[in-house]
């Protein structure tokens, strides 16, 4: 279902001055409440992941730089990488959760199908961040009460966006497509 993105222009029509959407349109099939519901939690538990990993990083942890010491990089690199898929994973659940007509390939394709790839990529990473934490943790004789907080934290933010990802993976097998002549242009 892989379109490059100079494709998603032959789906589109124009009729004068106005630019009308020929293509395909997906819309969930499940009903308003329980979707509006859905659609929440994803973000605001991506919402709550974002917050952690700052406060990841606000905690007085010796393995992210804290007190001076040598910074491992088997903790940083994870944390540093994190914020890119959980940044963009937030932002696509926001666009998702405000969108309420039915989505475009194009929109379907960035807030559905690539979303699944920033999800794993933040669950991965958040992972990689725990299991760092822990060695740094064995390793290390630093601060135990500020690394157990930020362990905890990761933990935490590793919660949510599993939770996060729970809540895509219900919505992406609520898709359903609409055929283009079915679809009126006007709402």
């Amino acid at each position: 279902m892989f379109q490059r993105t100079r494709d998603y222009a032959k789906d589109y029509e124009k009729i004068g001055s106005t630019v009308h959407y020929k293509g395909k349109h997906y819309h969930f099939e499940i009903e308003q409440p329980a979707l509006n519901r859905r659609k929440a939690a994803y973000a605001l538990s991506l919402f709550l992941a974002l917050i952690l990993f700052v406060l990841i990083g606000l905690s007085d942890s010796a393995a992210l730089g804290a007190g001076g010491g040598q910074d491992p990089i088997y903790v940083l690199i994870p944390y540093v990488g994190l914020l890119l898929p959980l940044g963009l994973s937030f932002a696509r659940a926001v666009l998702l959760a405000i969108k309420s007509r039915p989505l475009e390939f194009a929109e379907y394709d960035k807030y559905i199908v690539h979303q699944r790839g920033m999800l794993l990529s933040a669950l991965i990473l958040s992972g990689v961040l725990l299991l760092g934490m822990v060695v740094f943790l064995f390793l290390h004789k630093a601060d135990r009460a500020s690394q157990l907080l930020a362990f905890a934290e990761a933990a935490l933010c590793i919660g949510c966006i599993f939770f996060a990802y729970q809540q895509y993976h219900a919505l992406s097998k609520a898709v359903s497509i609409d055929e283009p002549s079915s679809v009126r242009y006007d709402i």
